[in-house]
């Protein structure tokens, strides 16, 4: 089985330089793809929305935030890390694996280095194979 996961990587838009040059930096990776969706702040992000995505297609999540010392909302980077660690517990529990999603909390970083926390999450998410929770996918 030729497995290429998808990974949605949602990232503050404090986080990353130049937000114009990530869908190129995405288009041009092997092995897995990329889906990169830029967010006014990481807090933003809420549980239910993780796990839609999962529920929606996406293989893995990637949340990159800015560090804590750095966010502009003061707690913003402190609430996406508790969230995801939420996530975390609950695909454990439900024994889908919790390296299904994953936080970095970065500054400044380039296009090539976010699609490279995808990569980082990819093969991850490669060791436990497709998402059971896909729709149309449930058996």
């Amino acid at each position: 089985m030729n497995f290429e996961p998808e990974i949605v990587v949602l990232y503050c838009r404090q986080a990353v330089g130049d937000e114009a040059s990530v869908a190129v930096e995405a288009e041009g990776v092997s092995g897995f793809r990329v889906r990169a969706v830029m967010v006014p702040c990481s807090s933003k992000v809420e549980i239910g929305y993780i796990l839609r995505l999962l529920e929606g297609g996406a293989d893995g999540v990637q949340l990159v935030a800015c560090p804590e010392e750095g966010c502009r909302f003061l707690i913003g980077s402190l609430r996406s890390r508790k969230r995801v660690a939420y996530v975390r517990g609950l695909l454990a529990q439900v024994g889908i694996g919790a390296e299904r999603v994953g936080i970095s909390q970065k500054a400044g970083l380039s296009a090539k280095e976010l699609v490279g926390l995808a990569g980082a999450r990819a093969e991850a998410v490669k060791k436990l194979g497709a998402n059971p929770m896909k729709k149309g996918e449930r058996k």
